[in-house]
């Protein structure tokens, strides 16, 4: 790892302290919605061969829920054959060299949430938090290592801005992570949660017991270093972002979390930070969206360039988290500083720099 350089920068203004969250007025920039920006949802079916005649499609019209809740399933049937799901198309690469990011660097790029629907909450709401395994030896019991005790964690579910920007990340190795709407079809993530082989990607929006409010798939991978769970290292740890362009623009509905440098005048600081990831010591499958909230970060490297490493032995993480937002409220809307990227006894460590808002506007421009 490099030698940390505590030199500090020119103070930037900092996110609203979490004392004066609940009394500030915060405004995001706001965009309306065009009904005709949204595909038609497909879903390709294929039909196992072995049926004598023609298939015969039954269909039928289900609908799940009430008032806003609602929404109409299809059932389907081919009698004789068996319906298999396609997977999605493969999604494309491209890493962007930080020297070429380096010259075009930026502070920040806006948050935004849709016009006809302003909900926006400093706190989300809370569910039940479920029973966090233990570690055993003998007699004794341990708490995970990369939870710092007490696990300042907790489940939630909302479905107000911003935190139903969440999304679930699930590749053809199955669930890889975590992420977060950071554009009208962009998400943000840890550059190794992508499939780097010629795979694909879906992510579903605020994911939580099977349900979801969006899906969209993956069709361009943004990051400037490919890092996979086998090259981790601290020498990457540092890069470890990548923005997914999406064949859907579902943060036109739901809203989108701004991208900001972090500034190493913000450290440790307690009640400026929270993210929002799926932890997989509380569900197997990434049932569970979790909240936390006043933790300390402390920036590494303080010269190092565009890209900066920072760490946090307050913040709890667990695989499933990797890819999840460190983001903070300023009064034009919530931004993320940093994306979990990896974890150890001692420190867990947030990837993050003047790299990250450049890397989402470089995507953003490419693929608006």
């Amino acid at each position: 790892m490099k030698t940390p350089n505590r030199r500090k920068r020119p103070a930037s203004k900092p996110p609203i302290d979490g004392k004066r969250l609940s009394r500030a007025t915060i405004r995001p920039p706001r965009h309306e919605v065009d009904p005709k920006a949204f595909d038609t949802r497909r879903t390709t079916l294929s039909l196992a061969a072995g049926a004598d005649g023609p298939p015969r499609l039954e269909t039928l019209l289900v609908r799940r829920g009430a008032g806003k809740q609602a929404r109409w399933e299809l059932d389907l049937a081919v009698p004789g054959h068996e319906l298999r799901p396609v997977p999605p198309p493969p999604l494309r690469k491209r890493l962007i060299p930080i020297r070429e990011l380096a010259r075009k660097t930026i502070d920040a790029m806006p948050a935004s949430i849709p016009a006809a629907d302003p909900r926006l909450a400093i706190r989300p709401r809370a569910r039940r938090v479920p029973v966090l395994p233990q570690m055993k030896y003998g007699k004794l019991r341990y708490d995970p290592t990369t939870i710092f005790t007490p696990d300042g964690r907790r489940a939630y579910y909302d479905t107000a801005y911003p935190w139903r920007c969440l999304v679930r990340i699930v590749t053809p190795r199955g669930w890889a992570g975590s992420g977060v709407l950071i554009g009208p079809r962009h998400v943000l993530t840890a550059s190794h949660c992508v499939d780097w082989t010629p795979g694909w990607m879906t992510v579903y929006v605020m994911y939580s017991n099977t349900a979801w409010l969006a899906s969209a798939n993956g069709t361009w991978a943004y990051a400037a270093t490919h890092v996979s769970s086998g090259s981790y290292s601290a020498d990457v740890a540092d890069e470890d972002y990548a923005v997914i362009v999406l064949d859907q623009p579902i943060g036109l509905q739901y809203g989108w979390l701004g991208s900001r440098t972090y500034s190493n005048s913000w450290d440790d600081a307690t009640t400026y930070w929270h993210s929002i990831g799926y932890p997989q010591d509380w569900s197997g499958s990434g049932e569970i969206a979790a909240w936390q909230t006043d933790f300390k970060l402390n920036e590494l490297d303080s010269a190092s360039g565009s890209t900066r490493l920072i760490r946090s032995a307050t913040f709890d993480n667990w695989p499933g988290q990797s890819g999840s937002p460190i983001f903070g409220f300023w009064p034009d809307g919530p931004y993320a500083v940093g994306v979990v990227s990896g974890q150890s006894p001692s420190f867990n460590y947030i990837a993050g720099g003047s790299m990250l808002p450049t890397l989402v506007r470089r995507a953003r421009t490419d693929h608006p």
